[in-house]
């Protein structure tokens, strides 16, 4: 497994995680059981105009263009005209990351582009990361983005974009002849479409562990190898799905609350994942209270 170091690190106590930039991954090492815990990546402070979609693939062009803008901001995500925002800045610092890693040198296509998200428990903020990232990284525009709704829960973020009934991952995993490209939903944000969850909830259990889910990730990574694929999946201490997905996908982004996760909470995760090599980890909900950070300049670049 490779973690990213940090590139400054402040002392941190077994349950203060400090924040910090993403740089290259290394292999992962286990602390002592008296060592502070020492996460690399920004930190992402809270929950806080677009065109139609036109994508490259035939494929993605059939899909149903059924979530507009208001939808997106009711799933969380934030106002990305505010280009030079401190949390703007930050998604832009892990989009990187991830982006080398996809698509950078030695990257595997139909491999590396596919990202899980997931935390060690709920409400840490997991699905805000992966609508954000994914609108980050649609907007910049070098890169398309295809983001799946891996998580059967009954607050999943489709549920807020309207989707709770459309057909989706869970229905192409019962049903192996429905062909992907019709149940993809178009937003407004040009190079973003979202792949709903799927009707066959009460089954995920069971789906999640057959050999069709790993099959369909699979075949999803090298159907659409150009793009990356983000699957918003449920915790790691919640269902046993994030270890079912981990050894088929390229890299694991993990989100990590500031002042609530708890040190064994966070490795505990970590063995249950460990199958996915690159995992690069996110502070959530820092509280920083400087004029010397991201976005302290966001009036300059705007006048």
């Amino acid at each position: 497994m490779k973690l990213a170091p940090p590139i400054a690190m402040r002392q941190a106590q077994p349950t203060d995680f400090a924040a910090s930039n993403v740089v290259e991954a290394r292999p992962r090492r286990v602390p002592p059981a008296d060592a502070p815990v020492r996460l690399a990546a920004p930190s992402i402070l809270a929950r806080d105009p677009l065109q139609p979609d036109m994508l490259s693939n035939a494929d993605l062009l059939q899909g149903r263009s059924a979530v507009d803008a208001v939808a997106l901001e009711r799933g969380g995500m934030v106002d990305w005209s505010r280009t030079r925002s401190r949390i703007s800045e930050e998604f832009r610092l892990v989009q990187r990351q991830i982006l080398r890693t996809a698509f950078g040198p030695g990257s595997d296509p139909g491999f590396s582009n596919l990202l899980m998200v997931t935390s060690a428990r709920p409400g840490e903020g997991k699905s805000f990361t992966s609508v954000n990232l994914a609108g980050s990284i649609a907007r910049q525009g070098d890169h398309h983005v295809l983001l799946v709704d891996a998580d059967s829960k009954r607050d999943s973020f489709c549920y807020s974009l309207g989707l709770a009934e459309s057909r989706g991952l869970l229905d192409l995993v019962a049903n192996p002849k429905l062909d992907p490209a019709p149940l993809i939903v178009k937003t407004p944000i040009e190079r973003l479409s979202i792949l709903p969850v799927g009707r066959e909830r009460e089954r995920s259990a069971e789906l999640f562990s057959t050999k069709e889910m790993t099959r369909l990730i699979q075949s999803l990574g090298r159907r659409y190898a150009d793009r990356l694929l983000i699957l918003d999946a449920p915790p790691c201490l919640s269902t046993s799905d994030p270890a079912v997905l981990a050894p088929v996908v390229g890299q694991i982004l993990f989100v990590v609350e500031a002042d609530r996760t708890q040190r064994d909470e966070v490795e505990a995760s970590l063995d249950l994942i460990q199958a996915c090599q690159t995992i690069t980890m996110v502070l959530n909900k820092q509280q920083i209270s400087s004029r010397y950070t991201f976005g302290a300049y966001s009036s300059y670049y705007s006048s």
